[in-house]
């Protein structure tokens, strides 16, 4: 039997949702940079996978920013720095995940790409969620960031 949700749940829910679907965009641009750089450029997998990387989290902030979580920081520098240091994270266990995939179990890399891209969802939404683009309280309560 489903209980009545909260805002705060339905915004969350909101919110992970849009997050997911800026992440299908985002994985495209990854995924997309990775293959060519890696298929048909001849660039290492871990190279082509961090330079994919780049320039999917620049679409990120700008779409998360704006969209997902419709921060309207004053801090834009802040709210950049963290941004960064989540992605950064994210990028290492993206790294580190290919690396054990492709090196010791003998996965392709394409195929190890695509397993890291999902593991890494839940740290990129958790920490942009409640860290980089933290919803005030009092926002909830009024409704101005559903």
């Amino acid at each position: 039997m489903l209980t009545r949700l909260n805002h705060g749940t339905v915004t969350m829910l909101k919110q992970f949702i849009k997050f997911s679907l800026v992440g299908l965009v985002n994985t495209a641009i990854h995924y997309g940079i990775f293959i060519f750089l890696y298929k048909f450029v001849g660039v290492y997998h871990l190279f082509a996978s961090g330079i994919g990387f780049c320039f999917a989290m620049a679409n990120s902030y700008v779409m998360n920013k704006r969209w997902t979580f419709k921060s309207s920081g004053s801090d834009v520098r802040r709210e950049i720095i963290k941004f960064i240091i989540v992605n950064l994270i994210s990028l290492a266990i993206n790294l580190g995940s290919m690396a054990v995939l492709v090196e010791l179990f003998s996965i392709q890399p394409p195929v190890a790409q695509l397993v890291t891209i999902g593991v890494t969802l839940a740290v990129n939404f958790s920490g942009n969620r409640f860290w980089t683009f933290k919803v005030k309280q009092e926002d909830l309560v009024v409704g101005r960031n559903s």
